[in-house]
């Protein structure tokens, strides 16, 4: 690594559909477990930043707002900074990233700067956070498997051979099963099937709507009905369905289903990395997995009985971690 501090901070985003984190690092090298050490300088937060749910004017709004506060409270501009890696959902292609990148050099936001989708660099993370626990015992991530359960769902995996496979992400028309938004939204279809059985309304069913600032369910149309669509909004909702689920069926049977959608995902992406007959290692982020602890559980419950079972399970703590390490890598 060069000796020039000027050439050793990096800067990291994490960017989703319901918030941007941004962290301002210096990068060293490291003789103990981990190969890095992070020192963290700055950090900032603002709103989502996934621009195929919220548009890149939105998306890199508040890319920027987050990087200003990150690097106001590092005290430094851009000049200081060497290597940025933008970590985005909804930006796994190759045209969403140069719209990005190309955003970033106009912005000079570092002498260099990646632009990756939001889910490669967990498995740096799960690596990093799981050396720095005390007496942490090394498990192999040549194998493994990343699940991602916030706003929306995906999931990925590389084998020994580095093959990798991405299994959901496709959004939440066609996609994002066991996510918070499809949580979200089955509560507010339940609300809607008891109204038309004319069935009186549950306290669950009371929570979502009192969430939302209505009284009943025919108002629903115009919260949801709007353009652009609520999903931050209705993703939310999640949180009350899974705190009603061990007290009302419907919603344990919603987290039922969710948990059922997590483990295909995993299924479906070991099948294709033909990891089934191996060990192999899960990372786990997103907020419905990280918020919730009993949903961890039941997840490793449920894929103990499709003989799917990890040998070991990191929930990322950070998932920042990620791109900082991957624009760390560059300097090392």
């Amino acid at each position: 690594m060069t000796t020039d501090t000027q050439f050793q901070r990096v800067l990291a985003v994490d960017g989703g559909g319901s918030k941007t984190i941004a962290w301002v690092a210096n990068v060293r090298s490291s003789s103990g477990r981990c190969s890095v050490e992070l020192e963290i300088l700055g950090r900032g937060q603002a709103g989502p930043s996934n621009p195929r749910s919220v548009g890149f004017e939105v998306a890199l709004a508040n890319i920027d707002l987050a990087l200003k506060a990150a690097r106001e409270q590092a005290s430094m501009d851009s000049s200081s900074i060497a290597v940025a890696c933008l970590s985005l959902a909804g930006a796994g292609r190759i045209e969403e990233q140069n719209r990005v990148r190309a955003w970033a050099d106009n912005r000079r936001l570092a002498m260099q700067t990646i632009v990756i989708d939001d889910v490669e660099p967990l498995r740096l993370a799960a690596m990093y956070e799981q050396d720095l626990a005390p007496n942490a015992e090394k498990s192999t991530w040549e194998q493994s498997v990343t699940l991602v359960v916030g706003t929306g769902s995906i999931a990925c995996g590389r084998n020994e051979e580095h093959r990798s496979a991405r299994v959901g992400g496709w959004g939440f028309l066609l996609g994002d099963e066991g996510s918070g938004f499809a949580i979200g939204m089955a509560g507010l279809r339940a609300i809607c099937h008891s109204y038309d059985r004319g069935e009186a309304t549950t306290p669950f069913q009371c929570a979502l709507l009192k969430q939302l600032g209505l009284s009943n369910a025919t108002e629903l149309v115009g919260i949801i009905y709007k353009t652009p669509l609520p999903r931050a909004q209705i993703a939310e909702l999640s949180g009350t369905v899974l705190t009603h689920a061990d007290r009302d069926p419907i919603a344990g049977k919603i987290r039922t289903d969710s948990i059922d959608a997590m483990v295909q995902l995993v299924a479906d992406t070991v099948r294709r990395l033909d990891l089934a007959h191996l060990s192999y290692s899960l990372a786990l982020s997103g907020g419905i997995l990280t918020n919730h602890s009993n949903i961890v559980d039941r997840l490793l419950i449920a894929l103990e009985r499709r003989q799917l079972l990890p040998s070991a399970t990191h929930l990322v703590r950070e998932p920042i971690h990620g791109p900082l390490l991957m624009a760390a890598q560059i300097l090392i």
